[in-house]
């Protein structure tokens, strides 16, 4: 099942990068687009957050955004010094023609599949969304500096694998007493 798991995962990536290519934009910033069509008009410090990025690397995507058309800033009506950041109408247009026809291409699995094995579907979802979170910020956590050689690497993968076996069993539990299932 891990294997399946990547495979699907690495096409999800694949996908990623033609649509990155496709926009003329680096995988950071198609990641960034993808946020703010999920979630709607948002601050910057909203992004930065759901993003993992700083305030400053932010900034830069925001603009490089703005430059390329796809996003816009937008100062709040009732409070002029808050700025939000949502896609401009010809991001929505492009996303709806990029992204929208998926829906259709899902009927054929989707019609095999009953109410109960749809749920099944969306938890499992839902977990690897739980998990993969733990293990980025796990991650975060045991970042090797840019010049760490193999060896070093290979040490902080180490330590990494250590608190993620030490986390292991919370998280397990926590889903199987669905603490982190909810709509």
């Amino acid at each position: 099942m891990v294997a399946a798991v990547r495979e699907e995962q690495t096409a999800n990536e694949i996908v990623d990068d033609q649509v990155a290519l496709f926009l003329g934009i680096n995988r950071t910033d198609g990641r960034c687009l993808d946020i703010v069509e999920r979630h709607g008009r948002m601050t910057a410090g909203a992004l930065a957050t759901e993003s993992g990025l700083t305030t400053g690397a932010v900034t830069a995507v925001v603009d490089r955004l703005e430059t390329s058309g796809y996003l816009q800033r937008v100062r709040d009506a009732s409070d002029r010094r808050k700025v939000f950041i949502e896609l401009t109408p010809l991001m929505t247009a492009i996303t709806k023609k990029l992204f929208y026809n998926m829906e259709e291409m899902f009927q054929g699995t989707m019609s095999r599949l009953t109410a109960r094995d749809v749920e099944a579907i969306t938890f499992f979802l839902r977990a690897g969304i739980y998990i993969n979170s733990h293990r980025a910020r796990l991650l975060k956590e045991h970042l090797p500096i840019n010049a760490a050689t193999a060896e070093e690497r290979l040490e902080a993968a180490g330590a990494y694998d250590k608190a993620a076996r030490k986390l292991a069993p919370a998280i397990a539990e926590q889903l199987r007493s669905g603490q982190v299932d909810k709509d």
